[in-house]
């Protein structure tokens, strides 16, 4: 609705195609991620300041060369866990050959970690962080999923799923209720995760396919 502001925040061609929207916790800083403009390779990151209304863009090449960043959550010691995706933009060529999880520091904006924890993953399709046990779920190519503890970086949990809720940009696969529950959207069912043994319990079905998220309400 505004156009000097939407010209003012473009980022292309570092992200072409917004696969991510996140809203930190510390009520004034959004930031944008998602694969470039047509035929380039590597997304980049973009951090708007709602209270000054300026921007900082990251290019692949301060992040994860060849890389775009699909998914992101907000840690409480001030660092982003992102996740990758090997995608290029359309009509691009696909150069890194596996998905990465990183650590980026919030003031800094510089990567502090990343590595090559699952195999052959050429997506981190989502990832939410659980207040109750501090650790970070996730799905990988939308079959996997797993819990990442932030202290250790490591997986200390991994199973093969049904394909969890996604359609293109944004699957949005994790819906945490008022309590903390945490949910997760697979094309046909709902589940709950328990927080303790990290089990997925169906709580319901769908008559029709889950595909670009949801929400909660009562």
């Amino acid at each position: 609705s505004n156009p000097r502001f939407v010209t003012s925040v473009s980022p292309e061609p570092d992200i072409g195609r917004p696969h991510e929207l996140l809203a930190h916790p510390d009520g004034k800083t959004l930031i944008l991620a998602g694969t470039p403009a047509y035929g380039f390779t590597g997304g980049g990151l973009l951090f708007w300041d709602r209270q000054t209304q300026t921007r900082i863009l990251l290019r692949h090449t301060d992040i994860l060369p060849d890389h775009s960043t699909m998914s992101l959550v907000a840690l409480p010691d001030g660092t982003l866990l992102g996740g990758t995706t090997t995608a290029p933009g359309t009509g691009g060529e696909r150069k890194a050959k596996q998905a990465e999880l990183y650590l980026l520091d919030l003031r800094s904006k510089k990567v502090v970690w990343h590595a090559v924890l699952l195999e052959g993953v050429q997506s981190y399709t989502d990832l939410c962080y659980d207040e109750r046990n501090g650790m970070v779920y996730g799905f990988a190519d939308r079959t996997r999923f797993f819990v990442f503890d932030p202290k250790t970086r490591r997986i200390v949990h991994e199973r093969e799923t049904e394909p969890c809720a996604g359609y293109q940009q944004g699957p949005r696969v994790f819906i945490i209720s008022e309590d903390k529950r945490v949910f997760v959207l697979f094309v046909r069912s709902i589940a709950e995760v328990n927080p303790k043994t990290f089990d997925l319990t169906v709580l319901a079905n769908s008559p029709v396919p889950i595909t670009a998220g949801g929400d909660y309400l009562d």
